[in-house]
């Protein structure tokens, strides 16, 4: 399926003027200490998954880098012996692949990422050490568990590949244990070997094409313009337990009915775009898309069904039916944004990259 993206930023639908609040130098006037680890594998274009270099438990590893989930995953043989009577049972599931992780939860787990410069950072967060990954398209915790009732098929993964979730906003039926708390990103305990400061380092991170910046400050938060992100299920638990960012979709010249906006998930694990709206995208349809709706978006754009490709065109649309929108735009939307996840405050953020000379892309400044 082929498709066009039109772009602008902030709206450029019914020539609205929608005044959009910028972060202000002083949210993070206090905040100075942050790093910026490069990618460990070649990311300009975003064909394949961002990945870091780390180290646990003596191991040097590349880990891909997920926006999809929740949590760090990684073979048993990689950590320290731990006794499963002791540990918590638990799981990720992949929504798009239907893959469910299975293992046990090793506490307080301390990984070390570095990049081409030097920079070094650690985590320390319960990590998933893996038994078994099967195909469980039913899987549901509530009714199942942590562990699959009618497994399809073993999948055989490369044990040399662990895989780390930092996204939010992923705990529901599927993956209630997706908080906070087993977030890498944002459980940062040291820079270069040097214990962070709590009154200097604001957690949270920025993805770009080269790099994962740690600790957000004044410098590397200018040009974004944010939305504020509702409270998830487990907030009252946890204070940086976010719901996932919003996304009103509208069909051809449809204005944004009530009850167009739905979830949005900028995933970096997928170069496909899953997308559930009203009805089946039919040849020729245009939709809309404003983020978070379209009374005051930080970011819209079109895609036109048999339109001319472009860098920002997922491999393909997986188009389905449903009462509530749900656009996953897979990792491609990330060559004309940086996105920016603010987990004390509640914030997520775009800053457009391109230069608004391509004809698929209008760019507005506020």
């Amino acid at each position: 399926m082929m498709s066009k993206f039109v772009v602008s930023h902030p709206p450029f639908f019914n020539d609205s003027t929608v005044e959009l609040e910028m972060p202000t130098l002083d949210k993070f006037a206090d905040f100075t200490e942050t790093a910026e680890v490069g990618w460990g594998s070649p990311n300009v274009s975003w064909r394949v998954a961002p990945a870091l270099n780390i180290i646990v438990n003596g191991i040097h590893r590349l880990a891909t880098i997920d926006t999809g989930s929740t949590g760090a995953i990684m073979d048993k043989s990689f950590l320290p012996s731990f006794d499963p009577e002791e540990a918590e049972e638990g799981h990720v599931f992949y929504s798009s692949s239907k893959i469910l992780e299975e293992g046990y939860w090793v506490p307080d787990i301390e990984i070390e990422y570095f990049g081409p410069r030097g920079v070094r950072i650690m985590s320390k967060t319960p990590v998933l050490a893996v038994e078994r990954a099967v195909k469980c398209p039913q899987f549901n915790q509530t009714l199942h568990g942590h562990r699959c009732p009618a497994a399809t098929g073993v999948v055989k993964r490369a044990v040399q590949q662990p895989y780390f979730g930092i996204g939010f906003g992923r705990d529901r039926d599927t993956s209630s244990q997706a908080t906070p708390d087993r977030n890498p990103m944002i459980n940062i305990v040291s820079i270069n070997n040097v214990t962070i400061d709590r009154t200097k380092y604001h957690p949270g991170y920025i993805i770009t094409d080269r790099s994962i910046i740690i600790g957000l400050t004044s410098n590397n938060t200018q040009g974004f313009v944010t939305m504020d992100l509702e409270k998830g299920p487990n907030w009252e638990k946890d204070q940086r337990a976010w719901g996932g960012p919003k996304v009103s979709v509208a069909l051809n010249n449809e204005t944004y009915a009530t009850g167009s906006q739905g979830s949005l998930l900028v995933d970096t694990g997928v170069t496909q775009m899953y997308l559930k709206a009203g009805r089946q995208f039919q040849a020729g349809d245009e939709i809309k898309f404003a983020i978070p709706d379209e009374k005051s978006p930080i970011a819209t754009y079109t895609i036109t069904n048999g339109g001319r490709r472009n860098a920002m065109s997922p491999s393909q649309i997986l188009n389905s039916t449903s009462l509530t929108p749900y656009v996953n735009t897979g990792r491609n939307f990330l060559t004309k944004f940086d996105v920016f996840f603010n987990p004390i405050e509640g914030q997520y953020g775009l800053r457009f990259k391109g230069s608004g000379e391509e004809d698929f892309v209008k760019f507005h400044l506020v």
